[in-house]
């Protein structure tokens, strides 16, 4: 009786060692807010919605001009502000909430003697209605592809 009332005693102790008491590993790293998807991001510097593109590095920023019936998208860096200029011949923009869903090449308008650039625009009939759009970015530089995903927000009500 004493023999498994000591083994029990040992794998309980075990037990308790193995998963720390609770305690957590001082090297596992901790969840960085800065990079949680449902963060949110606010109004960017032209006045529209901003988005990440995967972890951070850059962010986007899409706006729609209805009297133009055109959609500008900027690359932003990681403070969310500052234009981060990227070699890539365009950007695929899809809005996923319209009928029939905009699918377009976004061009650069500010490409520089490098070939980078951090404002993309395109024209499709379907910005020219006033609602609240929601899609996806992506582009590619080296080799690595970068998606971003973005939703308007209807403006909050004025009192």
């Amino acid at each position: 009786m004493k023999c498994k009332t000591l083994m029990l005693a040992v794998l309980g102790l075990g037990l308790v060692w193995a998963t720390g008491c609770g305690k957590t590993d001082p090297t596992t790293p901790k969840p960085d807010p800065k990079k949680d998807e449902d963060h949110g991001h606010g109004t960017g510097p032209h006045e529209g919605v901003v988005f990440d593109f995967g972890g951070g590095k850059y962010h986007g920023e899409f706006k729609p001009s209805h009297s133009k019936k055109d959609a500008t998208v900027w690359i932003l860096g990681a403070d969310e502000k500052t234009a981060a200029p990227i070699k890539v011949e365009k950007l695929k923009l899809v809005v996923s909430n319209t009928n029939p869903k905009i699918e377009i090449e976004l061009l650069p308008t500010d490409k520089d003697k490098d070939g980078k650039a951090s404002t993309f625009t395109g024209k499709d009939n379907g910005f020219g209605v006033e609602m609240e759009y929601k899609g996806t970015v992506t582009f590619t530089i080296d080799g690595k592809q970068y998606s971003g995903d973005f939703e308007e927000k209807p403006e909050p009500k004025k009192k």
